[in-house]
């Protein structure tokens, strides 16, 4: 379903303004009707959105970091008895960045006009998650917004926290690919020509090998604007086919068939998804929308695929555990803790105690992967120097053999 926002006229004649979900407009205009009012607007709220973001090319994106930070403090302040608007505005006013100061403001305009705060998160020119707004909007209709604010700050700082951590992780591989690039440039652009141009004024013909890494050589040197042009239009062609679902759903495929990778990759997407259907089911969304909104979270597509597979069998009938042992993806744990969960009437905590153990495995097999990824970095440099060495000594080789006969 998607979000709509309505301007309709009551029977008193007062216009009023709201928002409404449905399959589409004309199934909202007929909802407004059968409650009384006459629909006068009804308007897709993504579309609205698009309007007012430059047809979609530029969205501005909050950090998580910064909305873990705004969402605490906004908790904070609420608890302390502020209003909602007293509090935008105190959070917009000590904030740091422009890009945040700008978001909050935009939230406190749509406040004061009297939309609630999920209403002004829709209609934010701002990228915010639906997850996140859905999340609001339960906290706001069942009159807990300070318990959900403290829920979502601790999911978001808790997703930013194994951010910076896998990040970190990743920085000494990093390095190495670019020494590792850097080294093998410097060797084929300097190194290699000067070494074999000893044999340029000899008779004898160089090896295959040489020869090949001559070219190779002659290439870097030459031809380097060219060599990044290739590099760069391969990066673009790249972002072009991962926007096609079919080549993602391909290249998604296949990650999941590496063996650590794979494991790392459904570690990482079940905590996600469960740490996102938990704290939406712990505010008060319904069961279905629950899995629907967190199946977004799910950037690897097969597994998404799954995920809006379980909507329909759950809508259906059938329990959440049963739904997620057909997936045949979620760790044998996961599935315990909810089977466990729905038997205690308590899925939203088993969930987010499944997601705070699988992002602490998370680390574990990244950490993992990262202590195999070293040495196998090493042993291809080594293979690339020796390669690079072995093209400067065979002409050598060949030389001496002439000499001794």
């Amino acid at each position: 379903m998607a979000t709509f926002e309505y301007k309709a006229l009551t029977a008193q004649g007062k216009t009023q303004k709201g928002f409404s979900e449905g399959d589409s407009a004309r199934q909202v205009r007929q909802g407004l009707r059968d409650q009384g009012l006459t629909p006068l607007e009804v308007t897709a709220v993504e579309a609205k959105k698009s309007a007012h973001t430059g047809n979609g090319w530029f969205v501005p994106k909050i950090k998580t970091a910064d909305l873990a930070s705004l969402t605490r403090q906004l908790y904070t302040l609420l608890e302390a008895g502020m209003p909602l608007t007293e509090s935008l505005k105190a959070v917009a006013q000590q904030s740091d960045t422009k890009l945040v100061k700008g978001f909050v403001n935009s939230l406190y305009n749509k406040v004061t006009e009297g939309h609630s705060y999920a209403q002004a998160l829709l209609l934010s020119p701002y990228k915010v998650s639906e997850e996140y707004i859905a999340t609001i909007r339960a906290g706001e209709e069942s009159g807990h917004l300070e318990q959900v604010l403290s829920r979502l700050a601790d999911a978001i700082e808790q997703q930013e926290k194994m951010n910076r951590k896998l990040k970190s992780a990743m920085i000494y591989p990093t390095l190495m690919v670019v020494m590792s690039v850097a080294i093998i440039v410097f060797l084929m652009a300097f190194v290699v020509p000067k070494v074999v141009s000893v044999f340029d004024n000899m008779s004898q013909e160089l090896p295959p090998l040489t020869q090949g890494m001559l070219v190779m050589s002659d290439f870097v040197q030459h031809q380097w604007g060219l060599l990044l042009l290739i590099i760069l239009g391969l990066g673009i062609l790249y972002k072009i086919l991962m926007r096609n679902p079919r080549w993602k759903f391909r290249r998604d495929s296949v990650l999941l068939r590496l063996p650590l990778v794979k494991k790392f990759l459904i570690y990482a997407s079940a905590a996600r998804w469960a740490r996102t259907l938990g704290v939406l089911l712990s505010s008060g969304v319904a069961v279905t929308d629950a899995l629907r909104i967190s199946s977004e979270v799910m950037t690897l597509l097969p597994l998404k695929e799954k995920v809006l597979k379980m909507v329909e069998e759950v809508r259906e009938g059938k329990k959440l555990q049963d739904a997620m042992r057909d997936a045949r993806f979620f760790p044998a744990l996961m599935l315990n803790l909810v089977q466990t969960g729905e038997g205690q009437g308590q899925v939203d905590a088993m969930l987010l105690k499944g997601a705070s153990h699988y992002e602490q495995e998370v680390e574990s097999v990244a950490a993992t992967l990262v202590a195999l990824l070293e040495p196998l970095m090493i042993v291809v440099m080594g293979g690339v120097v020796l390669t690079i060495v072995l093209a400067i000594m065979l002409p050598i080789f060949q030389m001496n053999q002439m000499v001794g006969h």
